[in-house]
């Protein structure tokens, strides 16, 4: 009930009651998940390859996001509660496969399970609040829920680059995979069964068929955000080789910035909470991507200066974290009536952004160093933000051709 005091009496109690647990949930996962950015360079070393090599490896695991469309459809028919224990599970299985793997190859195998997995579960837990919450009630929960994801990156990675610094980067996926096995266990334990209300209402499953598809500026706002994917990518992949090659930091040196960097996101998790329903999820979503722009010219003319280059990645940290908190709650009406059908298409379009972001930045980064790799940024997120602003002139305007369609 911690978090669920936040709501008032308007929000079911179901949600009021377990968006704690849930929350906890998505910790662990982020936790497991945002692990191997900010240690790119620790792994490749553990591991005896190079950044580029070892960015290969982390693209292929990306790429099982291009799923995530299918995969939402499926988890929109089924039960977001065994979907959540399921995919709990399976991170904790990818996990352990990465600790205990001798070579780069069986170490990407245990990413790409963790990657699907992680995939299915985000979706799960979305489809489970859109059971519970009316669309103008999302923004609220879902920046509550999206805490975690800063609390992943200053908790968690946090206490796995501190197992990392006192041992080794194996211990700390075997913790982070223990951790997830139990976590598994109490969420099976402690969720009530689904009980559908605002997913699908009668309406929907009267009039719109299964396969029912975004509108125009539904795939405006999918292909802005994997331009956003592209832009964050290549910045993530650059912070850590930045910091251990240019400027000399250790494992526990980059868990200090890793600590410092998941205020700022946890600050922008306050931020949605108070801001996104009021300013609406396309606004938002612009907004806080504007300030990538800015953020990576900074980054470009002054990577040389640690405080400066610090400075423009906790711009991009503020910036991005409200970005992808506000787009959860756009997503989740992009295809009617099906809540996780639609967020799975961002996360497909996301995954093609990541996917080309770190190939390109990891490239970038070993041939012309980290002023280069992040120079491109400049150019993706200017585009992102463009296709978001044509979004927000247009959203009281709405065209003819914007009438939900459905093909059979």
């Amino acid at each position: 009930m911690l978090l669920g005091r936040v709501l008032d009496d308007s929000y079911d109690p179901v949600v009021r009651r377990n968006l704690t647990l849930v929350t906890v949930a998505r910790l662990s996962t982020n936790s497991a998940f945002r692990y191997v950015i900010p240690f790119l360079s620790v792994l490749a070393r553990g591991l005896d390859v190079s950044i580029s090599q070892i960015g290969v490896v982390l693209t292929i695991s990306t790429l099982t996001g291009l799923l995530g469309s299918p995969i939402g459809r499926v988890i929109d028919r089924g039960s977001h509660r065994v979907l959540m224990v399921y995919s709990l599970a399976g991170i904790a299985i990818g996990a352990a496969i990465a600790a205990f793997a001798p070579g780069v190859w069986l170490f990407g195998v245990g990413l790409v399970i963790l990657g699907v997995s992680k995939l299915v579960f985000d979706m799960s837990l979305t489809g489970w609040v859109a059971e519970y919450v009316p669309p103008q009630g999302r923004g609220r929960v879902f920046g509550l829920i999206e805490m975690s994801w800063a609390a992943g990156l200053f908790i968690g990675v946090t206490l796995l680059g501190l197992i990392t610094a006192l041992w080794s980067w194996r211990w700390a996926y075997a913790t982070a995979a223990a951790t997830l096995f139990a976590v598994a266990v109490v969420t099976y334990v402690r969720l009530p069964p689904d009980r559908r209300r605002f997913s699908r209402t009668d309406a929907d499953a009267i009039s719109v068929p299964v396969r029912a598809r975004p509108t125009a500026r539904g795939w405006q706002f999918v292909i802005a955000m994997g331009f956003m994917l592209l832009s964050i990518q290549m910045l993530i992949a650059v912070l850590g080789p930045w910091l251990q090659d240019d400027h000399g930091f250790t494992s526990a040196g980059l868990t200090v910035v890793t600590f410092v960097m998941g205020v700022f996101e946890l600050g922008s998790s306050f931020a949605a909470v108070r801001l996104t329903d009021i300013w609406g999820g396309w606004r938002s979503v612009m907004r806080g991507g504007s300030l990538l722009i800015p953020a990576s010219v900074l980054f470009t003319v002054s990577h040389d200066s640690l405080w400066l280059g610090l400075l423009a990645f906790a711009l991009i940290t503020l910036g991005f974290e409200y970005c992808i908190i506000s787009s959860f709650s756009v997503a989740t009406t992009l295809v009617a009536g099906a809540p996780a059908a639609g967020l799975g298409l961002m996360f497909t379009f996301n995954t093609a952004g990541m996917a080309g972001g770190t190939l390109l930045g990891t490239w970038l980064y070993d041939h012309h160093g980290a002023g280069v790799a992040v120079a491109p940024v400049i150019a993706s997120s200017t585009i992102s933000v463009v296709l978001l602003a044509l979004g927000v002139s247009s959203q009281d305007h709405p065209a003819a051709a914007d009438a939900p369609q459905a093909r059979t």
